[in-house]
Parts: structure tokens; sequence; C-alpha cells
């Protein structure tokens, strides 16, 4: 077992590839602490989580972009189990609308809930690693974070600006036997596009069918857990198409603007017929 008796903490733990994550690495072992906004979701994974693996779970409910309930987690986590020995900060918030028709306070809570929330729980957090000389950061990114999307103006910036922070991180405290990885995904088969935000802040409430196509998350976990294992600086885990992206945005970025404009204007085109 890899992950035997770590303390792992994970954000975004009630849904998705949070709860994935927390339903392996119980199975690796690892003693988990499972976090999100809704309390019941967790006590199901919980639950799970004590059926997949020996170690103890904890649940601590509470929302990641409130100051005094981020401080009070952690002191609930050291009260019991005296360490984290793993952060991953998978909590996230998508958005589905254009810059133009996106207000201002949409704008500030994708980026609350996407980078300041991991910045603020990895400071909390961090200093406890220094003391103990070990520890591990994991943050969770996208495709998203190292190229620009249609209709998704908030939430790129919110993960271009977690790739600026991490990897600056990274660098800073190598020497401390401290790992930072960014998990970079493409389309997965969540419910991400059904949570997403609309322009004025109201759920997206539907699967796009760029979700829809994803990658299945049975196929997406084990991957994860295997980089996790081998503190790989990045797991990038997406479909054909966004690695093809990620290829161009670094090799051809012209190539990628005149195909993603293309998509854009595709976009246009089905919106203006739907209506």
């Amino acid at each position: 077992m890899r992950f035997k008796d770590q303390v792992i903490w994970i954000t975004g733990a009630s849904a998705g590839i949070g709860e994935g994550l927390a339903m392996a690495l119980a199975a690796e072992g690892a003693h988990l602490v499972v976090s999100a906004r809704r309390a019941d979701e967790l006590e199901r994974v919980k639950a799970a989580c004590a059926a997949a693996g020996p170690g103890d779970t904890l649940s601590v409910p509470f929302d990641v972009t409130n100051e005094t309930a981020r401080a009070a987690a952690f002191g609930q986590i050291m009260a019991k189990f005296g360490r984290v020995d793993v952060l991953i900060n998978n909590a996230g918030v998508s958005q589905r609308s254009l810059g133009k028709d996106t207000a201002l306070s949409v704008d500030r809570q994708v980026m609350e809930v996407n980078y300041f929330a991991a910045v603020a729980l990895t400071k909390i957090v961090l200093p406890s690693m220094i003391e103990q000389r070990s520890g591990y950061i994991v943050v969770t990114s996208s495709v998203s974070g190292r190229y620009g999307v249609w209709n998704r103006t908030a939430y790129c910036a919110a993960k271009h600006a977690v790739h600026g922070f991490f990897d600056s991180l990274r660098i800073e405290i190598f020497g401390h036997n401290i790992d930072v990885t960014t998990l970079i995904f493409g389309a997965i088969q969540t419910d991400v596009s059904k949570n997403a935000l609309t322009g004025d802040g109201t759920p997206y409430g539907k699967a796009d069918n760029l979700m829809q196509s994803g990658l299945q998350l049975e196929a997406v976990i084990p991957k994860v857990v295997e980089g996790l294992a081998k503190r790989r600086r990045e797991i990038v885990v997406a479909e054909s198409a966004s690695l093809l992206y990620l290829r161009l945005a670094r090799l051809w970025p012209n190539e990628l603007f005149r195909r993603q404009t293309k998509r854009g204007r595709e976009k246009r085109k089905q919106a203006a017929a739907s209506t």
C-alpha cells in the first residue's frame, strides 16, 4: 500500500474526482479527511472509504472560501491526527458564459473557489509540513489553465493563476522535502458543467457535450493515483483533443488560436439558431 498511514486531506470530496480519489486512497491504506460543503454527501463518502480500506476517515464539512472555517477545519484535523501528510486542493467550480456577459461578482467567485481557497489552505498547512520536514501538496487544475477556451474566461483566469502560484511554490520549497503536483484534466464525465456558473451566477444546470464525451472517471482515477505515488510535478489526464491543444499551445500557438476562434464562431451560430 503506497499511501499506508498517510493523512490525506481532500477538498471537494463529496463527488466526482474528489470522491474517486478518496475511495482509491482509502484502499491504499491512507487516513482520509474528506471536505466539501455538503455534510450528508461527505458522510456517504466517509462510509464508503471506511469499507474500502483500513484507515480512519474524518468528515470535515466547510466552505473553502470562508477564512474562519478554513482555520477551524485545520484545527479539527490536527486535533484528530496531529499532522497532514498530503493536501489535495480539489474544490472548484467551472463557468459557462462569455466574458462580456459575466458579472464581475461571478469572476470573483470563480477566482475565490478555484484559486484563493487553494492558496489559503496551502498557506495554512505548509508551516506544519516545513516543521515536520515532509509533505505533499496537490492542486487540481485543467487544460484551461494552459490555454484560453471559449465561454470560460473566469475559469481559465483562475486556473492560469493556479499554475503560476504552485509552479512558483514548487521552486520555493525545494529542499524542504515537500513536493507539489498539479493535476491537469481535460474533459471528464462528472457534474462539473451542471454545477458551473453562468454570467449572473446561477447554475448552468446541464451536462454539455464536451463533458458527456469526456473520459470516464473510472479510467481517470487509477492514472492519477499512479502519478501521485510517483510524485510527478504534473499529471495530465485528458482526451485526445485536449492533448492536441496542449501540444499546440506549447509549439504552435497561432494554430491553436485559429482552431479556437473557429470553434467560437460555430458556437455563436448554434446559439443564434436556437433562439
